[in-house]
C-alpha cells in the first residue's frame, strides 16, 4: 500500500509541477551543476533549522514560484543568446551583396567595436551535387523484357539494392516514374526526377549533398546487381551516366584560399554563411555585423514584460503563510536600484512596482550614437534579475513562513547540513510518509 501511495505522489508531482519545457536556464554541464551545488552549500552552512508546517498550499506556492523564477531566468538569458548572462545588445550580420553571399550572426553579442568584426570573401566556384542523367528514350515504347530487375547503389561507402518489376504493358516513362518513386522513398542521400523533352524522357538522379570529402571520388555510384535478378536496366536507362560530378566550393577569406564541401558553413563560430553565386574577382564582398535596433527594442520590451509578469504573479499569491510581499518588494528594489533614473530612455517605474515603456523615447535612445552607454542600466537590471531568479530557484522556501527551531552554533565548523538541503525536495512527499 505504501508503494502505491508513493507512486501516486510522484505522478501527481510530475504532472502538476515539473516544467513542460526546457530553457537556457536549465543546468546540464558539470560546471553548471557544480555552481548550483555551491549555491546550496553556501546557504546551508549558515542556515538555522526550520520547522516546515504541514501545509499543502505553502508548499505548492514555493514550487510554483521556483518554476516561475526559472522561466524568468530562461526568458532573459534567451534575449542575448548567451550561456549564463543576458546581453541585450543584439547584433546581426550583413553582406555588401545579399544576392551572392548571405550571412547571419550566430556568436555572442560582441563587446568590442562591431565595425572591426568581419571579413572579405571572394567566391570562385560553388559546391555542386553529383548529377547522373540517363538516356533520353521514347516515352511510349520499351525494349526491356518483362522481368524482375535489380541494381545496386553505393552512397558514402554503404551499398543498397533496388528491386523492381517490369510488365509487358510498361512503357519507358512508366519504368522511369517507377524508379523515381522507388529512389525518393528510400531516402539514402539521392533523389530522382523524370525529365521530359517532347516525346522522349530520361531519369535524373542527384545527390542530396554537395562536394567531395578527402578520399572521395564521387557522391554515389550505380551498377548492376549480382543478386541473381535480371540485369541490363542500368545500361538501358543510363543510370550510371554522370552528367555533372560533385564539386567543392572554392573561395577566399581576406585573401586566404579556402575549400568547403557545402555552400553553407560557419566562419569562426560567429558567422553562418550561405554562398549563392560566384563573385567578381575584382569586387570582394564584405561580411560584417551591425546593431539590430529593431531587435534591441524588442528585447528591452520583452525584458520589461517578463519582469512585470513575475511581479504580478508574486503579488497575486494570497496564501497567508507565503511571503509574497517580501518577494515582490525585493523585485521592485532591483528596479529602483537600476532603473530609477531611466525615464529619459523611455522606461518608467510605476507606483505598483511594474515598468512601463515610452516607445518613442526608447527608440530614440536605441538609435542614438551613445546607445550602449544609455542602455547600460537596462543590461545591469537584466543581470540582477537573473541573479535573483537563480537565488529564488535554489531556495524558494525562504518565502514560506517557517519558524526557527534551532540556530546554528557559531562556534561549530562550517559544514553542510543535509537536512536543510532536503527541505525543499522532502516537502513534496511530506503527506505520504
Amino acid at each position: 500500500m505504501a508503494g502505491i501511495s508513493l507512486n501516486g505522489a510522484y505522478n501527481h508531482f510530475i504532472q502538476d509541477y515539473v516544467s513542460k519545457d526546457v530553457t537556457q536556464a536549465d543546468a546540464h554541464r558539470k560546471d553548471e551543476l557544480r555552481d548550483v551545488y555551491k549555491s546550496i552549500a553556501r546557504i546551508n552552512k549558515k542556515s538555522p533549522l526550520y520547522l516546515l508546517t504541514d501545509d499543502d498550499a505553502s508548499r505548492n506556492d514555493a514550487i510554483d514560484i521556483k518554476e516561475k523564477a526559472r522561466q524568468l531566468q530562461g526568458d532573459i538569458m534567451k534575449l542575448g543568446g548567451q550561456a549564463d548572462r543576458s546581453s541585450l545588445n543584439h547584433s546581426s550580420a550583413f553582406t555588401t551583396d545579399e544576392d551572392k553571399v548571405q550571412a547571419s550572426y550566430i556568436g555572442d553579442s560582441p563587446d568590442q567595436d562591431i565595425g572591426n568584426l568581419g571579413f572579405d570573401i571572394e567566391v570562385s566556384s560553388l559546391a555542386q551535387s553529383q548529377v547522373n542523367r540517363g538516356r533520353f528514350l521514347p516515352k511510349d515504347s520499351s525494349s526491356l523484357p518483362a522481368e524482375n530487375y535489380a541494381f545496386d547503389v553505393r552512397v558514402n561507402e554503404q551499398e543498397y539494392e533496388f528491386q523492381f518489376g517490369i510488365y509487358n504493358t510498361d512503357r519507358n516513362i512508366d519504368i522511369q516514374q517507377k524508379l523515381e518513386k522507388l529512389i525518393n522513398k528510400a531516402g539514402i542521400g539521392i533523389s530522382a526526377s523524370v525529365i521530359e523533352e517532347g516525346n522522349r524522357s530520361a531519369i535524373e538522379i542527384t545527390s542530396t549533398h554537395t562536394g567531395l570529402k578527402t578520399g572521395q571520388t564521387s557522391q554515389f555510384e550505380i551498377y548492376e546487381s549480382s543478386s541473381g535478378l535480371a540485369t541490363g536496366s542500368v545500361e538501358y536507362l543510363g543510370l550510371n551516366m554522370v552528367a555533372a560530378p560533385a564539386a567543392n566550393a572554392h573561395f577566399t577569406l581576406n585573401g586566404e584560399e579556402k575549400v568547403a564541401v557545402s555552400n553553407h558553413f560557419t566562419v569562426g563560430g560567429k558567422f553562418d554563411i550561405n554562398l549563392k553565386s560566384v563573385t567578381d574577382s575584382a569586387s570582394p564582398i564584405h561580411v560584417g555585423i551591425k546593431r539590430d535596433n529593431e531587435a534591441l527594442i524588442g528585447h528591452v520590451s520583452s525584458l520589461v514584460e517578463a519582469y512585470n509578469k513575475f511581479v504580478e504573479d508574486a503579488g497575486g499569491i494570497e496564501d497567508a503563510k507565503f511571503k509574497s510581499s517580501k518577494l515582490k518588494s525585493e523585485l521592485i528594489g532591483l528596479a529602483q536600484q537600476h532603473l530609477a533614473h531611466a525615464e529619459d530612455i523611455g522606461i518608467k517605474l510605476e507606483g505598483n512596482g511594474t515598468l512601463s515603456i515610452d516607445e518613442e523615447l526608447l527608440k530614440q535612445a536605441v538609435e542614438s550614437s551613445a546607445s550602449s552607454a544609455s542602455l547600460d542600466p537596462v543590461n545591469k537590471f537584466a543581470s540582477a534579475l537573473i541573479d535573483k531568479a537563480k537565488d529564488i530557484s535554489v531556495d524558494p522556501m525562504k518565502y514560506v513562513d517557517r519558524p526557527v527551531v534551532n540556530y546554528r552554533n557559531p562556534d561549530s565548523r562550517d559544514t553542510n547540513n543535509p537536512y536543510i538541503t532536503s527541505e525543499y525536495s522532502g516537502m513534496m512527499f511530506n503527506n505520504y510518509c
